[in-house]
């Protein structure tokens, strides 16, 4: 059933002076057994997705895809990138390599950049997540710099826990501080939420979206001050509210007051639900959804998202 909620419309804050620019990016970069992957002729079959799933955690692994994403992203030139279910590279460590096989792994150097940093390439800082370090963010050096993160990567630079239920490991909310080079201060808080539908995942769902707007497990909610909140929340806040209450948990946050969406109910997932998101107390704007490449590899498509304070 579709279930349009009409109080979660963008709201523009109040302007003050010249307006600021802002564009964002948020992808699922993984992949799924669940797509016709012998439709078409770019050599991804449904053999490499069952290696993929049994090895590569569904993960962003197969080096083409990795190609095309990362000259979307150099086209797109956005100002901050959240990334979920990319891969990490030191997972190649417990792989068995099939050297005929152009996956990640195949050309793995524990030396070398790690996949975010490939796919941004150097005009941007990287924090990712920890115990989740397929979740990362980056944020272009034109942009400003973050908080508590030095060096071009820091690879549990992202600030953030399981939840305080231990309904999940690792911090699939988490965030990190910008300082901005214009002056003033930008939270970006990247979500993961758990993908399920029982009865326990959508809880735990629950848990951790109480960590992004109330209470991380240390007092504090992950989005503070101005804040960008993007994600794959997992669930659907315009169409799942009546039968998910993470759902209708995270819709009732953004009231359109407070807290407004940039996103919209455009599917985004799969051609039917609308799960990846950006919200924001500070920016308004909108989203597309742009293909990253002509081929059945993504199950997500990317939310690119422009937006003025």
């Amino acid at each position: 059933m579709l279930l349009l909620v009409s109080s979660l419309a963008c709201k523009p804050p109040d302007a003050d002076g010249a307006a600021s620019t802002l564009r964002s990016v948020t992808l699922n970069g993984g992949t799924t057994e669940g797509l016709d992957h012998d439709q078409g002729d770019d050599g991804y079959t449904s053999e490499h997705a069952a290696i993929t799933d049994a090895l590569y955690e569904n993960s962003l692994s197969w080096n083409p895809a990795e190609e095309a994403l990362r000259g979307f992203l150099a086209d797109t030139r956005p100002d901050v990138v959240a990334f979920q279910e990319i891969f990490w590279d030191p997972w190649c460590q417990d792989i068995e390599v099939d050297l005929d096989l152009d996956f990640v792994c195949r050309d793995y150097d524990p030396a070398g950049l790690t996949q975010p940093q490939r796919l941004l390439g150097d005009d941007y800082q990287v924090a990712c997540a920890p115990g989740q370090p397929d979740n990362c963010v980056g944020v272009h050096r034109d942009l400003g710099s973050m908080q508590g993160c030095s060096e071009d990567l820091c690879q549990e630079g992202l600030d953030g826990m399981a939840p305080p239920d231990g309904c999940s490991n690792g911090a699939r909310v988490g965030r990190v501080v910008v300082d901005l080079l214009e002056g003033g201060e930008l939270t970006l808080v990247n979500v993961h939420g758990s993908s399920g539908l029982d009865s326990e995942t959508r809880d735990c769902r629950v848990s951790q979206f109480e960590q992004v707007f109330e209470d991380r497990g240390d007092g504090q909610p992950a989005a503070i001050g101005q804040a960008l909140i993007l994600g794959d929340l997992n669930t659907d806040p315009f169409r799942m509210t009546e039968a998910d209450p993470s759902a209708a948990y995270f819709a009732a946050q953004v009231d359109g007051q407070a807290w407004w969406f940039l996103s919209d109910d455009t599917p985004s997932y799969g051609g039917l639900t609308s799960i990846d998101h950006a919200v924001s107390n500070t920016w308004v704007g909108g989203c597309t959804s742009p293909p990253i490449w002509d081929t059945v590899y993504w199950d997500h498509l990317p939310l690119v998202c422009e937006a003025t304070r």
